[in-house]
């Protein structure tokens, strides 16, 4: 049987200890949130860094590779920079191999092949320019530049990134 004292026990919390505890909860609730936040903010920050610098890079060596594989620029000029490219390749279902953006997607288009974007629609290329630095009795020389921004149509601060990439391929190197 239960006494007088086993009964004072037994009746749960008293109002200063739940006070205690939902005031406790208060402090750490909003910290655990606000981590939260800022690790997701920071997920998607690295996200967009990787996704700009994948595709840069890819597009960059996909046209440095080209490069290397072609025996002639017909656009631009020797001494010329342009916003396109255009490269005679040895195999002749892929000449003229040519460069481009549209729509903010860099692209190549192959021989009479339809053009197809190197780039995707989570990024935009701007500023592309071509440099053809031939001289007479080279090879060919083209240097390749252009800025790839992450789109960001919310207009969240961690969606925000952009890089310039910029590079020199040797034709037939």
């Amino acid at each position: 049987m239960w006494g007088r004292d086993d009964m004072k026990k037994a009746q749960g919390y008293t109002l200063i200890e739940l006070l205690l505890y939902i005031s406790m909860l208060g402090i750490l609730l909003p910290a655990v949130v606000g981590f939260m936040g800022l690790a997701v903010e920071t997920r998607v920050k690295n996200q967009s860094i990787a996704e700009v610098n994948d595709q840069g890079m890819a597009a960059m060596d996909y046209i440095s590779q080209t490069l290397r594989n072609a025996t002639s620029i017909t656009t631009p000029a020797a001494a010329a920079s342009g916003a396109s490219l255009t490269a005679v390749v040895p195999t002749g279902s892929l000449s003229p191999t040519i460069f481009d953006v549209s729509n903010s997607a860099l692209r190549v288009k192959e021989g009479a092949a339809a053009a197809i974007p190197l780039t995707s629609s989570d990024v935009q290329v701007t500023n592309l320019t071509f440099s053809n630095l031939t001289r007479s009795g080279t090879a060919g020389a083209v240097q390749i530049s252009f800025t790839l921004s992450r789109l960001n149509p919310s207009g969240r601060a961690e969606y925000d990134y952009q890089k310039t990439f910029t590079t020199t391929a040797e034709l037939g190197w």
